[in-house]
């Protein structure tokens, strides 16, 4: 069996993962934020206790039957890896906290205007949106907007090519006239 990249997935060369996923992303916007009541969390509550209760009575009848108990991998987690995770958080949230003592100080002024535009963006897109709606509508993007451009790349390439040329002619054009004002 050929490996599954996530290329494959995001570009539609594995059809039927790619639309699975689809399926599954817009099957479980319509569960959790049609259906009221339902969460993510009381979802895979739920889901986890059914699995628990299945392997514990199928555990319990193997052994009165003299059966094998269910297959249930072990699952470790080295200490190692458990390690370089700790220490990949621990930098990403030095990095941050150092940023954000710069924005305090006043030290990095581009870092401060940065951050504030991407806040204000997120502020106006949480007036527009809930979480859920926009994480759901980011997926539903990300598998299908990779294979529209992989698809039509030629026509896009064609029309930002003839924006980018209309827009440096009306750039010239705003210059010309600036000059004719100034004279």
């Amino acid at each position: 069996m050929e490996a599954l990249s996530l290329a494959d997935v995001v570009l539609w060369r594995r059809k039927e993962v790619a639309g699975w996923s689809l399926a599954a992303v817009a099957a479980s916007w319509v569960l959790f934020y049609c259906l009221p009541g339902y969460t993510l969390l009381s979802f895979v509550s739920s889901v986890l206790m059914i699995v628990l209760a299945v392997l514990f009575v199928w555990a319990k009848a193997a052994r009165l039957l003299n059966r094998p108990p269910p297959p249930v991998p072990l699952i470790k987690i080295s200490e190692d890896s458990m390690s370089k995770a700790a220490a990949a958080v621990g930098n990403i949230l030095h990095k941050a906290l150092q940023g954000f003592e710069n924005i305090a100080h006043g030290k990095d002024s581009s870092l401060f205007y940065k951050m504030a535009s991407v806040l204000l963006l997120i502020s106006i897109v949480g007036r527009v949106t809930d979480l859920i709606t926009l994480v759901y509508a980011c997926l539903v993007l990300a598998l299908t907007i990779p294979a529209l451009v992989d698809k039509y790349e030629e026509n896009i390439a064609k029309f930002l090519n003839q924006a980018s040329a209309n827009i440096q002619a009306c750039g010239q054009a705003w210059k010309a006239y600036k000059s004719k004002i100034k004279n």
